[in-house]
């Protein structure tokens, strides 16, 4: 909805005259125009608080609360959340209808309800909030098509522009229809709280998809034409040639969103249709870190918490792509960031950046690989090494090296699981004595989607399913069971999120993620060097550890209620799909 439909909406005459009798018949409570002074005094006479300004930050969950046309037509808004109590903002604190509808509100959600009074204009800002992402865009290429029509008859082609000739293209694609339009994609994937934004071409149309939660899902379509003159200007954002289309780049830029710095890290890629854009969101993260909050409980945080805080040897998180393994490590950074550490980072690319950690990327087109920038950190004088990625032999032996030398490595690797990440050391030619001195501890890693806690349900599972599931967890002690909040006394019982306006109907809102890790005990050593790492010596070892797998930590968070079975079934080995009854 556009700003002037909402500013038309709340300034519209509420008044009805009868023109057959002398009386006026008013409908709906009028309030007369006062400025800010008048205002905060008639707020004082009532007792309540005098919201002059709009929130910079909304909590879009808070919009479930009252729906759009009740916003609008009562004029007031949630703008805030402290403990159990709700502020609302009111242009009339004293419409009778209005207050009805928050007492019920407050009944029925178990809410105490604060109320502000707030001019017009503050009003008309909060509910700017309410509209989707869906509804923004496609008031944006309205806008664009209603602006500039021209602009769009420009781009109707191809989009050929030379570095000589790109002045007048960049101003024109820097003008507003087209500057708004890749303004409100990036806005409201972040309210979306989308990790990564997809621009791609098809045959006739450019496609926005957010990946939401590790999902991806489909927001938007509009004509080529348009989409060319958006990924030029990402381009142009990004600092990237705009008339280089035959090969992929890469790049970034920030914005600033709700007061917050967000960085968006570029790539583009010639398709078939034209040129895909994939723009992964790289929002600042808090500083404190919780391993509870992450996922690691139990064992699996005891030893990993244990081994980094060791002065030497390597520690390694496994896992696909996309599976959370660089955000864990960069929570290890955060705790061992201090000043009597030289921490020095080598990444492809740079995600975040954390003050006190010399950070450095790699740049393989000009020889400045892992491998090259691990023997210049060595000579950096470093206590604690992070490696973004081993991917081969020569970088494998230089992190073995630094930590053998005394220095604590952290790095990631490409496996399905913790106990394949060793064989793959030898399969990349490092010698598995060398292996055995020097890796401390092996994590593999899944991000599975939270339940949505608004709408969080227990359900009913086959008996087959419930038996499966407490099999698979028998083997784990009590005490352990305890460490995971869990009592198997009380029965297992599952939920799901039965879906709402605050998880968008999906039933799930953030991620959370499930861990396995293998300790390099003096057993796991000996499997090492005299039996060449052999996988099922190996995870028979891991059994007489009671490692905790991928799985089992699984289930055990989803009877503990945060993800279903199902999820855990689609991030771990064998899944086959739960029915839910």
């Amino acid at each position: 909805m556009s700003d002037s439909s909402l500013d038309q909406d709340l300034t519209s005459d509420s008044t009805d005259t009868d023109t057959d009798t002398d009386a006026t018949v008013v409908t709906t409570p009028v309030v007369k125009e006062m400025d800010d002074v008048e205002l905060k005094k008639r707020a004082d006479d009532l007792g309540m608080p005098f919201l002059d300004e709009a929130p910079k930050k909304i909590e879009r969950a808070l919009f479930g609360y009252i729906q759009q046309d009740t916003a609008r037509k009562y004029q007031m808004s949630v703008y805030a959340k402290d403990g159990n109590t709700l502020r609302i903002a009111m242009v009339d604190p004293e419409d009778y209808e209005a207050l009805n509808l928050l007492r019920f509100l407050a009944e029925k959600e178990q809410k105490n309800i604060e109320i502000a009074l707030a001019p017009k204009r503050v009003i008309l800002d909060i509910l700017k909030w309410y509209s989707g992402a869906d509804q923004v865009l496609k008031e944006a290429i309205l806008s664009f098509k209603q602006d500039d029509t021209a602009l769009e008859d420009q781009f109707s082609g191809e989009l050929e522009i030379t570095a000589e000739q790109s002045g007048s293209e960049k101003e024109v694609i820097q003008d507003a229809p087209i500057a708004r339009l890749v303004e409100s994609i990036v806005k409201h994937a972040i309210d979306a709280r989308a990790s990564d934004i997809h621009i791609e071409p098809g045959e006739e149309n450019y496609r926005v998809r957010f990946r939401v939660d590790g999902i991806l899902n489909a927001s938007l379509l509009f004509p080529l034409s348009i989409g060319k003159a958006v990924v030029a200007r990402i381009k142009i954002l990004a600092n990237l040639k705009i008339d280089e289309k035959r090969k992929p780049q890469d790049g970034r830029f920030r914005v600033d969103h709700q007061g917050e710095a967000v960085d968006l890290r570029v790539s583009t890629l010639p398709v078939v249709n034209g040129e895909k854009v994939v723009m992964r969101v790289l929002e600042k993260k808090e500083s404190t870190v919780d391993f509870q909050a992450m996922g690691l409980w139990g064992r699996n945080g005891e030893l990993l918490r244990k081994k980094i805080m060791e002065p030497f040897g390597i520690i390694l998180m496994t896992g696909p792509t996309g599976s959370g393994k660089s955000t864990t490590l960069y929570s290890f950074l955060q705790i061992l960031n201090q000043d009597e550490r030289n921490i020095i980072t080598l990444e492809d690319p740079v995600e975040y950046t954390i003050e006190g950690v010399n950070q450095s990327q790699v740049q393989p087109e000009i020889g400045y690989t892992f491998a090259n920038g691990l023997r210049s950190i060595l000579r950096q004088d470093p206590n604690v090494i992070m490696v973004g990625e081993i991917r081969d032999g020569e970088t494998a032996e230089l992190a073995i090296h630094s930590a053998l030398t005394g220095h604590l490595v952290l790095s990631t690797l490409h496996t399905n699981s913790a106990i394949g990440s060793i064989p793959r050391f030898v399969d990349m030619g490092v010698e598995p004595f060398l292996i055995a001195s020097a890796v401390q501890i092996v994590a593999a890693q899944r991000l599975v989607r939270r339940i949505c806690s608004e709408c969080s349900e227990e359900i009913t599972v086959t008996p087959e399913i419930r038996k499966g599931t407490m099999e698979s967890i028998e083997n784990i002690s009590l005490e352990e069971l305890e460490k995971y909040g869990y009592d198997p006394k009380k029965g297992a019982h599952f939920f799901r999120g039965k879906g709402c306006e605050v998880c968008g109907n999906t039933g799930y809102k953030g991620r959370v993620a499930i861990y396995e890790a293998l300790e390099v005990s003096e057993q796991v050593k000996q499997i090492i060097t005299d039996d060449h790492a052999n996988e099922a010596k190996l995870l028979e070892e891991a059994n007489r550890q009671n490692m905790i797998t991928l799985r089992q930590d699984g289930l055990l968070k989803a009877l503990r209620g945060l993800t279903t079975l199902t999820e855990v079934e689609r991030v771990t080995e064998g899944a086959t799909l739960v029915d839910e009854e």
